[in-house]
């Protein structure tokens, strides 16, 4: 029988554990901005679970959070799901990718088609950029993403 990999033995994803503090910079497929606001994510291995919440605030004071779960698929790889709207719409795999990066592929559940692919980077171990690539359903991009992150020095 196969043993179900244990992610807190995973050589990346445990670096990623913490809070991280960080702002978002969305721009459009012309690469103007559309939007801008910072998130603090709290994210842990529990179970052999990816636990992700993320909490964005917005500059007219508006904040909302997002939940996210993930479980291990294998070997370096987690599928990621939420219940939350819009993401309870699609299909997360994160892949680790050599001993900093993870490059997440988004699909849309419905129809199977790929709409974002992300990366994020650790620069180092308090520091880490991500970018995401977002696709329309035929393919074109729709916008990208680039998010600066720390990780808060407090957290153990």
């Amino acid at each position: 029988m196969n043993e179900i990999p244990q992610l807190s033995n995973f050589k990346v994803f445990p670096k990623h554990t913490g809070v991280w503090e960080g702002s978002w910079t969305i721009l459009n497929a012309d690469f103007q901005e559309t939007q801008r606001f910072t998130a603090v994510l709290t994210q842990k291995i529990e179970d052999n679970q990816w636990k992700q919440t993320n909490l964005q605030t917005y500059a007219n004071g508006k904040s909302e959070a997002q939940n996210f779960v993930g479980h291990v698929v294998g070997e370096g790889q987690v599928q990621v799901e939420s219940s939350d709207f819009p993401f309870s719409n699609y299909k997360t795999l994160a892949t680790e990718v050599g001993d900093n990066l993870i490059v997440f592929q988004v699909w849309e559940k419905a129809t199977g088609i790929l709409r974002a692919v992300e990366t994020i980077n650790l620069v180092s171990e308090n520091r880490r950029i991500r970018t995401t690539q977002s696709l329309t359903e035929e393919g074109k991009l729709r916008g990208v993403m680039v998010i600066l992150e720390q990780k808060n020095r407090f957290d153990s």
